[in-house]
């Protein structure tokens, strides 16, 4: 039979022994890392660089020049167009091309020709161009259709804007 002596010094050992298998344990799933790097971002933008209507004389499909329309670049911000049409009647149309520069770091598709202020007596719509992109640094020739409906009233003046809304070429959303 062993002292007293021994159990307890056998005891405090086996404890000792346990607390170290704890502490390495510990330290062995203790441990932070570090990790350090950079990430560069692309920007998309854009700008109208030229914008002009199809009417140059003789209203398109028609044979006398009756109407005119004038079109322009916002000076403030280049992706705003400004229409302007005078003399329209109804049935005129007109299609107003633009050439857009993609001054960003990613391809761009135009998602919507959004037209603001648009006097109920016209239509403004894109024309065949909804998806189409354009490459950074690069030129895309854009156009919409301008028709003067039935209900236009005689000897008027009609203005309207159009901004055009480009998205990153990965998040187009065809319409339905």
């Amino acid at each position: 039979m062993m002292p007293k002596i021994g159990k307890t010094t056998t005891l405090f050992a086996v404890l000792m022994i346990a607390m170290l298998a704890i502490g390495i344990g510990y330290a062995m799933w203790d441990k932070t890392l570090h990790i350090y790097g950079n990430v560069g971002t692309g920007e998309l933008d854009l700008e109208v660089v030229s914008v002009a209507p199809d009417d140059v004389g003789i209203d398109p499909g028609k044979d006398k020049d009756v109407a005119d329309t004038t079109a322009w670049i916002d000076p403030i911000d280049p992706q705003i167009i400004h229409v302007l049409i005078t003399n329209g009647y109804p049935c005129y149309y007109v299609y107003v091309h633009f050439t857009i520069h993609n001054t960003g770091t990613i391809p761009v598709k135009l998602q919507a020709i959004i037209p603001s202020s648009v006097p109920p007596c016209l239509t403004v719509s894109a024309w065949d161009s909804i998806g189409e992109q354009c490459d950074p640094g690069g030129d895309r020739d854009y156009t919409m259709r301008v028709h003067v409906e039935q209900s236009a009233a005689e000897l008027a003046t009609y203005y309207f804007t159009v901004q055009v809304y480009f998205v990153q070429w990965n998040e187009f959303v065809a319409p339905p």
